[in-house]
């Protein structure tokens, strides 16, 4: 269906913008109202339903009555006109619809990666009954129900083409009216949008995949005709399935007017019983045995919603006070139900079953477990073995889950996007958690997280008894402590440099006074110095328990660590030292040597909880161009972070290895690599102008030391200090380096080198500024808008500033000659802006996606060409995604 018209057409006193794609009546356009200088959308409908007078009489006496609907689930329609084509006075008109112009996602779009977790169903699904019920009270039945009229935007459900039918073949069948489902096949469309009729009496009207029995047979529909889709899309929001389907259309309909659907608990064994009992009384066969309303229908959702069926199975967590027995009771029979456990015997007093249950659970469809690395956190099980928290990645970027394991129900922590090392609150109630430059904590039941203190990289913490958080601030830095609801933080450890680079990892012990942490050395990762210590929250001397390169947890009497690949069990004495040699538990248990941490966690009623494979530690560096296209590679795949090309864009700086990096110039020309020795533990770099040598930040001996390394060798020191320097780029000219650190952006001289000048502050780190190619603008990423967008300032006038990115951004990176800037949007998409310079004045153009890509998350994951036609990409590895297993006691495993 085409509509003939082009951007920049004029439709009465709207004016096409562009294309947003098509509708079930034609194209819809972004468009301006010239009038009201607003943006609205418009669908103008093809020339075969323009030219049906029939059609155009009852479109446009349907689209005045629903003009008249004003309800917050309903997409307000604002117009219906038609004129003239331009240059054609006497041809068809063209007819149009001006409408509300939404920005979101469909629901069919949503449904493409999944199931939504069942509190959204119910909202969702509240919200659009509600919106049924107000256009069914007005006379109006919608009659094409299905997920691709649904629009998520940020303030709800909003339903689109209520009573707009569409065109189908009509024939004679044995002097009865009939209509052709669709023109063509089931597979025409991943949504099952299809084509089909306005009103006409005898007509098929409606999508069939969500047609009720009576829509099929031609028969006169109402108000519970949508009922019966709104039960379609119920069922398919919870369980990711249609609930009518098949391979050719005769057998879905033959499914809708004689078959039920599959159980919904058959999908999602965790489904409330009032939810089933719900969706099945909508797909009731005949109208009469059907909710007879949808704004029942809507009640009944939000009390599902609010406080969950009591029917078998256990609502979600809203409430505690209830018997301990009665309560263990509900946890021992949903917990085996939601793991898909059958073999747990339902008896008045709980008993453990005498052979352990071992499950494995799997990421949201659509999201991977983000267990490893400097920027996630494995699952964490609660200490009373209710729920589970972890750090997930998926197509908005990194944030916190939260899994009840009683109801198996999943859903998004608000607030927590970027969050990393998640950690609970002795009474389960609250999480702790590090975001930016933050350490933070959420209460379960929701809210906005709330600021505990500042830190910087962070390396775990714990929560113990008095509601006393012990926490390791940075990759390199002793074990502080800070009271949860705030204040200074007060160093309870002291590093000894000749020893150790770092203690992290604090786990605190059942007294809540005394924890165990890790002391480690960057310079020696797998060396003899690396221990277990118990450490106390008065800063009381430690005492060393056993030598380890992996994190440690106490359980009943036991020391839980990793050793490689390999889970382990230490039994312990009294006095905390080992009683005997470690026993082996768990085989191909997730651990990452980069961060010295194993993927466990253990609550206290015995139930252990550990990532499965190998760490994701491993990507590859690949070529790609513009589209995306891969062509070519630089190098095996290996444990590469930072990396950045030379000036003259002839080599490669590459920063790799776990935990210790090494640093490597890439001869892009000859393909050859050579290693720059650098004495001490080196930690971000960048090219001088001259593409000849570095500027390195290096800890030596307890301090941080900036390094101007020449590749030939040879070394000069700029600066020295107890903090670290982060160089993040440098003018062109040689004369500043540009430096960020914990939401500080400094500029360094080089010319007369010392104290930094600050730039930017931030209470969020800044990472990845860049220069302009002829050194006057920085660009940055910051998050002054509430998320990470990129920013652009004057160096000599910081003052003028300009906001780049709309919709997320980071890592910026500008094109040689300074007339396109790149940048990655929050769903991983490289994005390309044009810019335009007038002496001090920039613009920019609408950033263009360019590709997507699964970046390793680092200082920066990217970089491009001079020419912007090629792009050097470091992406994570191909592996077999991870699960997580969960044993209800452990301990067997000591006896196998």
């Amino acid at each position: 269906m085409t509509s003939g018209v082009d951007p920049g057409s004029r439709l009465g006193p709207y004016e096409l913008v562009s294309r947003i794609g098509a509708g079930g009546m034609g194209e819809v356009w972004k468009a301006k109202d010239t009038r009201l200088d607003r943006s609205v959308a418009i669908k103008v409908l093809p020339g075969e339903l323009a030219s049906d007078a029939q059609f155009r009489v009852r479109f446009e006496r349907e689209a005045r009555t629903i003009s008249q609907l004003n309800h917050p689930h309903i997409c307000v329609v604002h117009d219906v006109g038609e004129v003239a084509k331009s240059g054609d006075p006497d041809g068809t008109p063209v007819h149009y619809l001006v409408m509300e112009l939404l920005e979101g996602e469909s629901l069919a779009a949503r449904l493409s990666r999944g199931p939504l977790p069942l509190e959204q169903v119910l909202r969702i699904g509240a919200q659009i009954a509600e919106a049924l019920d107000a256009a069914h009270r007005h006379g109006i039945v919608h009659r094409d129900l299905k997920p691709a009229n649904v629009m998520l935007t940020k303030s709800g459900a909003k339903l689109l083409d209520f009573g707009l039918a569409r065109t189908a073949h009509v024939a004679r069948l044995g002097g009865e009216h009939a209509a052709t489902i669709a023109r063509g096949g089931a597979s025409d469309s991943p949504d099952g949008a299809r084509p089909d009729p306005l009103t006409a009496e005898g007509t098929i009207v409606g999508t069939f995949q969500y047609m009720a029995p009576e829509q099929l047979e031609g028969s006169a529909t109402d108000a519970r005709t949508d009922i019966f889709a709104l039960g379609d899309v119920l069922y398919e929001m919870a369980t990711g399935h249609r609930a009518f389907d098949g391979k050719t259309r005769t057998s879905i309909i033959a499914a809708i007017v004689d078959r039920d659907p599959p159980s919904m608990q058959q999908f999602q064994p965790l489904t409330p019983p009032a939810f089933e009992h719900l969706v099945a009384r909508c797909l009731a066969k005949n109208p009469d045995d059907r909710w007879q309303s949808a704004h029942d229908i809507a009640e009944e959702l939000s009390w599902i919603r609010e406080a969950g069926s009591q029917a078998g199975v256990a609502a979600p967590v809203v409430a505690r006070k209830r018997s301990r027995e009665r309560l263990a009771w509900v946890l021992a029979a949903a917990f085996a139900v939601s793991l898909g456990v059958v073999s747990a015997v339902l008896i008045p007093k709980v008993r453990r079953a005498s052979q352990p249950f071992v499950a494995d659970i799997a990421a949201p469809r659509g999201a991977r477990f983000n267990a490893t690395g400097d920027f996630g956190g494995p699952l964490v099980l609660s200490p009373d073995g209710t729920l589970a928290v972890f750090s997930v990645t998926d197509g908005s970027g990194n944030h916190l889950m939260l899994r009840s394991l009683i109801t198996g129900e999943t859903k998004v922590l608000g607030g927590t996007e970027g969050a990393r090392f998640p950690f609970w609150s002795p009474d389960s109630r609250q999480i702790g958690f590090f975001m930016a430059a933050q350490l933070e904590r959420v209460d379960v039941t929701g809210g906005a997280p709330v600021p505990i203190c500042h830190v910087a990289t962070a390396r775990g913490g714990s929560w113990g008894a008095g509601d006393v958080i012990v926490f390791a601030s940075d990759a390199q830095s002793p074990i502080s402590r800070v009271a949860a609801g705030g204040g200074a933080p007060v160093d309870v450890t002291k590093v000894d440099p000749s020893q150790h680079s770092s203690h992290r990892w604090p786990s605190f012990l059942p007294d809540g006074k005394r924890f165990l942490y890790l002391a480690c050395n960057h310079l020696d990762p797998s060396g003899s110095v690396n221990a277990i210590y118990v450490g106390s929250v008065d800063g009381a001397a430690p005492r060393m328990i056993l030598r380890s390169a992996s994190n440690a947890v106490y359980a009943d009497g036991y020391l839980l660590f990793n050793r490689g690949q390999t889970l382990y069990a230490q039994k312990l004495k009294d006095d905390l030292s080992p009683d005997g040699e470690p026993v082996a538990i768990a085989q191909d248990a997730m651990y990452d040597p980069g961060i010295w941490r194993g993927a466990f966690s253990v609550s206290r009623d015995g139930r252990l909880s550990y990532h499965s494979g190998p760490p994701a530690v491993l990507s590859k560096l690949l070529w790609m161009d513009r589209h995306g296209t891969v062509i070519g590679t630089a190098g095996d795949p290996n444990s590469y972070w930072d990396f950045s090309f030379s000036p003259d864009r002839k080599k490669v700086l590459l920063s790799m290895g776990d935990p210790q990096r090494d640093f490597w110039v890439q001869d892009l020309e000859r393909n050859s690599r050579t290693k720059i020795t650098i004495s001490g533990l080196a930690n971000l770099s960048v090219w001088s102008p001259d593409s000849a040598g570095i500027y390195v930040d290096v800890w030596r001996s307890g301090e941080s030391v900036l390094l101007a390394k020449r590749i030939a060798g040879g070394e000069r020191v700029l600066g020295r200090g107890p903090g670290i320097f982060s160089p993040r780029a440098v003018s062109p000219d040689g004369k500043t380096l540009i430096l960020e650190t914990d939401g500080l952006i400094e500029r360094f001289p080089l010319d007369q080198p010392g104290k930094p000048v600050p730039i930017v502050r931030s209470e969020v780190p800044l990472p990845a500024p860049s220069i302009s190619p002829n050194g006057k603008w920085l660009a940055y990423a910051a998050n002054e808008t509430g998320r990470s967008e990129v920013f652009v300032i004057s160096l000599a006038r910081p003052e003028l500033k300009w906001q780049v990115s709309s919709n997320g951004g980071q890592w910026p990176r500008w094109r040689s000659g300074g007339k396109e800037m790149y940048f990655v949007d929050m769903a991983n998409h490289v994005m390309a802006t044009p810019v335009l310079e007038r002496g001090d004045d920039l613009t920019f153009g609408s950033p263009e996606a360019l590709f997507e890509a699964q970046f390793r998350t680092a200082a920066l994951p990217y970089d491009v060409t001079a020419d912007g036609q090629k792009f050097l990409v470091n992406v994570m590895e191909d592996h077999e995604p991870p699960t997580v297993v969960i044993l209800n006691d452990w301990k067997t495993r000591l006896v196998r």
